[in-house]
């Protein structure tokens, strides 16, 4: 196959996964972090090497762009509630501490299980469904009576099991670096920022009608 054909191959495949994209799942997650917000509650996500990184970009998404104006002149009202979302990969310093005193599989699950709750939404990312830290991470929320939403891929791994939303991104794929054991990763990490900007848009549209509530009241 030449460059040209790899390149459309790759969006053909693209393509294919979102006409048949899981779009009841975005819809469940979507209601779990309106209840994690209304109900002041904390939103905690974690993810494995490019899935953190795309984490920290999500992190800025959710903690500001609902809380600005549309023309991004100025924040809301401070009488709207403000979202706590806290990046479990966003600190190298701890990250490495805790690998260090408590080992890898117990990275995520020792910095979330003093604090989650029952009002809290725990967002786990991997393509494998069975990274042994965010999976006991999820076994920690579930303990807490945490909501608990997973993404991932394939078969869903253990992540299919003990999360309360799963969202599966369907297909597989034959584009170069995507193939055997990292089937379908390149689309699962394009698809990840997607729901994350389809959540946060969501959420601002949500926060956009308590702000006129707000001025009506005011």
């Amino acid at each position: 196959m030449s460059t040209v054909d790899d390149i459309q191959l790759y969006l053909a495949e693209k393509r294919a996964i979102i006409d048949q994209f899981p779009v009841d799942a975005v819809v469940a997650a979507a209601e779990m972090l309106f209840r994690t917000y209304d109900e002041g509650g904390t939103v905690y996500a974690m993810g494995n090497g490019g899935n953190a990184g795309t984490l920290d970009h999500a992190y800025c998404d959710f903690k500001h762009h609902p809380f600005v104006s549309e023309d991004k002149s100025r924040p809301v009202s401070a009488s709207v509630r403000r979202l706590t979302f806290v990046n479990l990969c966003g600190s190298s310093a701890e990250l490495s501490g805790l690998v260090n005193d408590l080992g890898p599989d117990n990275m995520f699950s020792a910095s979330l299980e003093p604090f989650a709750t029952e009002r809290d939404l725990v967002m786990a990312y991997s393509g494998s469904g069975n990274s042994p830290n965010v999976v006991r991470a999820l076994q920690a929320a579930t303990k807490a009576g945490a909501r608990t939403f997973a993404m991932t891929k394939g078969d869903g791994g253990r992540c299919r099991e003990l999360a309360d939303v799963c969202l599966i991104v369907p297909g597989t794929s034959r584009f170069p670096g995507q193939t055997g054991r990292n089937d379908n990763n390149f689309h699962f990490e394009d698809l990840m920022l997607s729901v994350n900007h389809m959540l946060v848009g969501l959420l601002k549209q949500r926060v956009g009608q308590a702000a006129e509530a707000v001025q009506l009241t005011a």
